[in-house]
């Protein structure tokens, strides 16, 4: 504690002292402008006190006390000053979205808070830089427009001011280019960003007296119904029949049912958020269905009945035109962004789990609209009768946001029981059928099944060919079991080629009939089969059963831990360099994803996204794995840690199976801090080896390497493709000289080839290939690709 508090001695500092300040001042137990997610009164202010002095800490953990302490004065008084400013400018355009700050208790500790952190974020590395600014000012702008309290808009000063500050003291201000981010980062970004829209509308609702620009989105999911005792005030006025009326149908029109709806509307958006940080595409796609959805309600509510009604009573349109078109841009917006960057969200659903949850959808909407009909169409539920018309005319409104009601012209509400039973639920099952399936496809993946993944596991221990046989079992790809359940084959289907990843899995003598079998299956599909990074034996074998013909594709540089003794002359390099590293104080430490701690787990992290951030070579997939394969428990981690805890370097090993018997390990991630000692991926590497001598292991592979010469191939483009993907793949790997590294081990390079079927598929396999490898390569990286290879 005493640690936490020298560390943070600024920022507990400054909370103590803006809480003298509120009780002094009386303005603790005021009516106070606040964070808008919390309500006015002491308890928000301890709140906000708690939330600043984190968010501070953090900050001044990278700022220093002194250059904390200016950045939080210098933004707080800029930033009021600013968001001042914008208020007073709002009140001269009369803009209906501004708040007068006058006679405001305004006493915010976030303001400084969001000076700070943003300050901070320049010094930050670039996965903590993007994620603080990114999710930071989404943030703000979002409470800003929904609420629009006079706070908010310091708040967002204060943090651009804090942007400046920040690339001031870190010499180094803000550039306005996009950095590029690993697919992992991308899948977070855009959740939180789904997030933080879902929780806008609330915002809006829970802000006292704000009327931000995205206020329409909070009205659509409030209850704008009458409380009785207004409904009664207003009908004891005899010169208010026509409100008196409306009143008592809007009270029809009320039940606990139209309440529950936006909140499960809104719910179902927060599910889809969680399954896109998982790379769930089908959540993605459901949250720009969503968020476009949103964005047309919005239209209709604010923009479009209003006009009509306008146009057909010959009134003037006095609608806010500015709140419209931002509440219809903003989740217009996130949608579109979402819906470009798919491609980042790589584990498809079931088709099965798709059609279900279609089906449960397409049922509930079909029962309850024909239940809502059938009642309606029964004599008294509606104090008269209703035209069938009329019943089908007034359907839809059952299913959106009750905030929707209080402008639509209401038709006849319900009167009798079954009626305002039937009224009042069928929009909340069919949301509630929503969130539910926002739920299942978080956890669903068409190569996740628990029963194949099982099987396949099965398999994979039983008999795993090759050094990357357990890469089987990465998501992306899908899964053929042979029809005996001896064998299976993992695959990826790219542009009409369906690529096996390594030779068939399972029983060692049906592998060569599980891959004709397989072959054969692809045919039947209009499918070219591959198998690709086989070894030359199993090639062999192929050709022997066959039409096959094969391709060197590269060399797989296998380490015998067996022949690894300090006595052996060739480790004497090694060695070397792996001591140099441990005298200054470096141990090689070996665990996994779930023995690690969150800080070690969070280093990891931020060293793989600080390579692709900082022009390092672009994320692979196929057989090159990133954060997201690390979480497989039977995935081991080395990592390089100082003396402090710091982790210098990481790498990741993938196990290899024969009987029931761990035989090998293979190098698949390896990431190195650009602080790192030199030695650390020799050191590390070493350990892994030596632990694999000790128990007994038969190889350690440090992963795939370009051909020393192209083979027998002939067809010239696609051996450019296959040269190309192949350097990629070794530069990939995450090291400035990953082949200089794997050199000191003197490997044996054991070749590798792909076998083919059909000649003249040669360059859609390469192409396809290179799809699998990039499958996030952008129109104008191909073109630039396809142009080097040429």
């Amino acid at each position: 504690m005493t640690a936490v508090l020298r560390r943070s001695a600024v920022s507990v500092g400054f909370a103590a002292l803006l809480l003298v300040l509120a009780i002094a001042s009386g303005s603790h137990v005021l009516a106070r402008q606040t964070a808008a997610l919390f309500a006015s009164g002491p308890a928000v202010l301890v709140v906000d006190l708690v939330m600043a002095a984190v968010v501070m800490g953090a900050a001044e953990r990278l700022l220093g006390h002194l250059r904390t302490a200016l950045v939080a004065v210098a933004s707080t008084v800029l930033g009021v000053a600013a968001g001042f400013g914008l208020q007073a400018a709002g009140i001269l355009v009369r803009g209906v979205w501004s708040q007068a700050p006058l006679g405001t208790v305004l006493l915010d500790p976030l303001i400084p808070a969001a000076g700070a952190v943003m300050a901070a974020s320049a010094i930050a590395g670039p996965l903590w830089r993007r994620r603080i600014r990114v999710i930071g000012f989404t943030g703000l702008v979002a409470v800003l427009l929904s609420s629009d309290e006079p706070a908010d808009a310091c708040r967002l000063a204060a943090g651009v001011v804090g942007l400046v500050l920040g690339g001031l003291l870190a010499r180094r201000l803000p550039r306005m280019t996009w950095r590029r981010s690993s697919h992992h980062e991308v899948r977070n970004l855009l959740a939180a960003v789904v997030g933080v829209t879902a929780v806008g509308p609330f915002v809006a609702l829970t802000s006292r007296a704000g009327a931000g620009p995205l206020r329409p989105l909070g009205l659509l999911v409030r209850d704008p119904l009458p409380a009785a005792r207004t409904v009664a005030a207003r009908c004891a006025d005899a010169d208010a029949p026509g409100a008196c009326a409306r009143g008592v149908a809007l009270l029809h029109a009320s039940g606990p049912g139209a309440a529950l709806m936006p909140v499960l509307l809104l719910a179902a958006l927060l599910a889809c958020a969680w399954g896109m940080q998982h790379g769930r595409r089908a959540a993605a796609v459901l949250a720009v269905a969503l968020e476009a959805l949103i964005a047309v309600l919005t239209a209709v509510a604010f923009g479009v009945l209003p006009a009509v009604r306008a146009a057909l009573t010959g009134r003037p349109f006095d609608g806010p035109p500015l709140q419209t078109l931002l509440a219809i841009l903003v989740p217009a917006v996130v949608a579109a962004v979402v819906l470009l960057h798919l491609r980042h969200f790589d584990v498809l659903p079931r088709r099965r789990t798709v059609r279900a949850l279609g089906a449960a959808a397409a049922a509930v909407v079909v029962v309850g609209s024909a239940a809502d009909i059938a009642v309606a169409l029964l004599p008294g539920e509606f104090g008269g009768p209703i035209a069938l018309i009329t019943a089908l005319r007034r359907l839809p409104e059952r299913y959106a946001p009750v905030g929707f009601l209080h402008l639509a012209a209401l038709g006849p509400t319900p009167v009798l029981q079954p009626a305002h039973l039937v009224d009042d639920w069928i929009g909340p099952l069919l949301w509630a059928v929503v969130l539910a399936g926002a739920l299942v496809l978080r956890f669903d993946a068409a190569d996740a099944s628990v029963d194949g993944g099982r099987r396949l596991r099965s398999l994979l221990r039983e008999g795993g060919p090759g050094s990357i046989s357990w890469m089987a079992t990465w998501p992306g790809g899908r899964t053929w079991f042979s029809e005996d359940g001896r064998n299976a084959i993992a695959f990826r289907e790219v542009g009409g080629v369906a690529i096996a990843l390594g030779e068939p899995v399972g029983v060692p003598d049906g592998r060569v009939d599980a891959a004709r079998a397989f072959a054969a299956a692809c045919v039947d599909r209009g499918l070219t089969p591959t198998f690709y990074a086989v070894s030359a034996a199993f090639g062999r074998r192929l050709t022997a059963a066959g039409r096959w013909s094969l391709v060197d594709v590269g060399e797989d540089a296998v380490v015998d831990p067996r022949g690894f003794a300090p006595s052996a002359e060739w480790t004497r390099d090694v060695r070397t360099a792996a001591d140099r590293a441990a005298r200054r104080g470096v141990s090689a430490v070996w665990t996994s994803w779930g023995g690690c701690s969150p800080n070690r787990r969070a280093q990891i992290v931020a060293m793989s996204e600080d390579r692709v951030a900082e022009g390092g070579p672009p994320e692979l997939g196929f057989t090159l794995g990133g954060v997201d394969e690390l979480r497989d428990p039977e995935v081991a981690l080395m990592l390089a840690v100082d003396g402090e805890g710091r982790v210098l370097a990481a790498t990741s090993w993938l196990p290899t199976w024969r009987k029931g018997v761990l035989v090998g390990w293979t190098l698949d991630l390896l990431r190195r801090s650009a602080d790192a000692t030199n030695g650390v991926l020799e050191l590390l590497i070493a350990s892994v080896v030596e632990r694999a001598r000790d128990d007994g292991l038969e190889f350690v592979s440090l992963g795939t390497s370009p051909p020393s010469t192209s083979g027998d191939r002939t067809d010239v483009l696609l051996d450019r493709l296959l040269d190309t993907v192949a350097e990629a793949l070794e530069a990939g790997r995450g090291s400035s000289s990953p082949a200089a590294v794997k050199a000191r081990f003197q490997p044996a390079a054991v070749p590798l080839v792909l076998a083919h079927p059909d000649s003249l598929a040669l360059p859609a396999t390469g192409v396809a290939l290179t799809r699998a490898y990039l499958p996030h390569l952008t129109t104008k990286a191909a073109i630039r690709l396809v142009s080097a290879v040429r």
